[in-house]
């Protein structure tokens, strides 16, 4: 058997509280992997999260729209769209609506979500 994980998205929960209002899961983690971390994640409604990335993200909006706001610069992302931010940006990620999103972040041991060693609920590959 090899050592491929698939996450099933019926086998999440994306749900998230009013005072998080956001959703991460970073399903690559330090559990599975020593240098790659990524996952899924959701921005409430109403998010307004101040954050200074200590890693490199690759972000790839799913659904929904949101700014990202890098001092007086603002970048909106909308489906399909597709951010690059770099190690030791300072910004903040603001949404009026729920955003679905993917991330890969690099190095993982700096990023709070993916230097955890969380386990997601996974399963063998079902027959075709």
């Amino acid at each position: 058997m090899s050592d491929v994980k698939l996450f099933r998205r019926e086998d999440q929960d994306f749900s998230y509280t009013p005072e998080d209002n956001c959703s991460i899961h970073a399903f690559v983690n330090s559990g599975i992997s020593d240098g790659m971390g990524g996952g899924f994640g959701v921005f409430g409604a109403g998010t307004n999260m101040e954050w200074t990335v200590t890693y490199d993200e690759f972000l790839f909006v799913h659904s929904g729209r949101f700014q990202l706001k890098i001092g007086d610069e603002i970048y909106d992302a909308g489906p399909g769209d597709t951010l690059w931010i770099p190690k030791g940006t300072a910004l903040s990620y603001v949404a009026e609506e729920d955003v679905w999103f993917f991330f890969a972040v690099n190095p993982a041991c700096n990023s709070p979500s993916a230097s955890v060693p969380n386990v997601f609920p996974d399963a063998p590959p079902r027959p075709a």
